[in-house]
């Protein structure tokens, strides 16, 4: 897939996006521990002649962590986004802890949405500080550290693909793993685990 990365820069704060495909425009709010080089599934909607705009979420890549102030914030500089590229009506993914986004962009800009697809999206309340995977995942991926858990979880994930595609499960779908592997193929594992391989740190604010 050929892939077209630019930067739009307002008021002295930047938001990198990319580009793939021709045809009726898809904006992906990503999930966590990712950015505008999302790939997956990216490949059946170019096949069926959609074009692809991925933003990168604040913090992530080179977009300023500054955008991500406000759920409010982040979808105005979306919303200029679109402007700038002369969409006036998209389709819009949200994945993983892109959700609130998704959902808020969609009903404050409901003109400006064709459909709303969450998909493994964050819908309720966020971690907070008292919570013990927020406090877990601050040590794990503080800056000192998190280069050495990253690459730990690539060798776990590449020593032990199915495995690791098997404890990931649940955050995909509702259907029980046993159900689900006869419509699995060693590619979906792939996939995966390729996606895995992709996952970095870089998130200084949600959005």
């Amino acid at each position: 897939m050929e892939r077209r990365i630019e930067k739009l820069s307002i008021n002295n704060r930047t938001i990198e996006y990319s580009i793939i495909g021709k045809g009726e425009p898809i904006f992906v709010l990503h999930g966590g521990h990712s950015n505008c080089n999302e790939e997956f599934g990216y490949k059946a909607l170019i096949d069926n002649g959609f074009s692809i705009i991925t933003p990168s979420r604040a913090g992530y890549g080179d977009t300023s962590k500054e955008i991500g102030e406000s759920l409010s914030t982040a979808c105005e500089y979306y919303l200029k986004l679109l402007d700038h590229l002369n969409l006036k009506k998209v389709h819009v993914i949200a994945i993983s802890a892109g959700g609130p986004s998704g959902i808020y962009f969609a009903s404050k800009y409901p003109e400006r949405v064709s459909t709303l697809t969450l998909q493994s999206a964050v819908t309720k309340k966020w971690l907070t500080p008292k919570d013990v995977e927020y406090k877990a995942a601050k040590i794990l991926f503080r800056p000192k550290l998190e280069k050495y858990t990253w690459k730990l979880i690539s060798f776990m994930n590449n020593l032990f693909p199915q495995f690791i595609f098997k404890q990931m499960f649940s955050s995909f779908s509702n259907l029980a793993y046993k159900e689900a592997t006869t419509m699995l193929s060693k590619e979906d594992i792939e996939e995966i685990r390729k996606m895995n391989n992709r996952q970095r740190s870089e998130l200084t604010q949600k959005s």
